[in-house]
């Protein structure tokens, strides 16, 4: 298995010294690409993860976002917005999906959805309840 980032050793993921507006020059934007489409989903979050202390330098203990590069599929400033671009995508690739119970958490009944009505099946409410057990706790809050 190829442990090296699919981004190693390429252009456009590093600002060059004299370009102001390098975030919209083909090779960052190529860069960028790049990221969203051949990284892996765990190599991905590990850059997302590292680019908020790259931008520490020896002895500081205020750790700073990266600035000058390209990690995570974002062109990262050194700024508040980039930290929270990069937050951002570390959540979503964190969020795991839940599943929908099958029984009710309070009543104990086989649950359905809304659009898959069963015989002898509640339905599903929400937070793993069914309609009756939700606006009963509802009610009492």
């Amino acid at each position: 298995m190829n442990e090296q980032p699919p981004c190693l050793g390429l252009p456009g993921f590093l600002r060059p010294k004299d370009t102001s507006g390098w975030q919209v020059l083909p090779a960052t934007i190529a860069a960028k690409a790049l990221c969203s489409d051949r990284c892996p989903r765990d190599t991905f979050l590990a850059c997302a993860r590292s680019a908020l202390t790259a931008g520490t330098c020896f002895g500081e203990e205020e750790p700073r976002v990266a600035d000058g590069v390209v990690m995570a599929g974002i062109v990262c400033r050194g700024d508040a917005l980039t930290e929270k671009a990069l937050r951002r995508v570390i959540k979503q690739l964190t969020q795991a999906p839940t599943a929908r119970p099958t029984h009710c958490r309070n009543c104990r009944k086989p649950m359905t959805t809304r659009r898959r009505k069963l015989v002898g099946h509640v339905i599903h409410e929400g937070g793993g309840m069914c309609t009756a057990c939700r606006r009963a706790e509802q009610r009492s809050a």
